[in-house]
């Protein structure tokens, strides 16, 4: 029996970030869900709840691993740049290029710069800390 699951899961996207956060919501939602005594508030919770579990198993049993990969990157990114804002939210203030749309950050408190430059792109303006 080991050896056939050992098989089925060959090849196979397995569990990752994004699929063990969805499966961690998801639980989350059923345990509120059952505190809500409200029908069409519990059928909704309900409702998203399974399709969170499908949307994480999919992801598990999925044989397309390149796509799987790239999605899981972009949540990992997605996350890595709210733990940086967070992190840094007292000190400096975060924007975007409007060229490139990189991520940029500025001390705050200091005013109007004139002379803001994006790292990647080079490019120059002007932004209010």
């Amino acid at each position: 029996m080991k050896e056939k699951l050992i098989a089925f899961f060959r090849g196979r996207n397995g569990s990752d970030t994004l699929s063990n956060t969805t499966l961690t919501i998801a639980v989350i939602i059923m345990l509120v869900n059952m505190f809500i005594p409200n029908v069409w508030v519990g059928t909704g919770l309900s409702i998203l709840t399974l399709a969170l579990l499908f949307y994480s198993y999919f992801r598990i049993f999925s044989r397309n691993l390149a796509a799987r990969r790239k999605e899981n990157a972009a949540f990992r990114e997605f996350f890595h740049i709210l733990k940086l804002k967070w992190k840094g939210r007292r000190e400096y203030r975060y924007f975007r290029c409007p060229h490139c749309r990189a991520w940029l950050r500025i001390p705050k408190k200091k005013g109007h710069i004139l002379a803001v430059t994006c790292r990647a792109c080079q490019a120059k303006f002007d932004k209010k800390a």
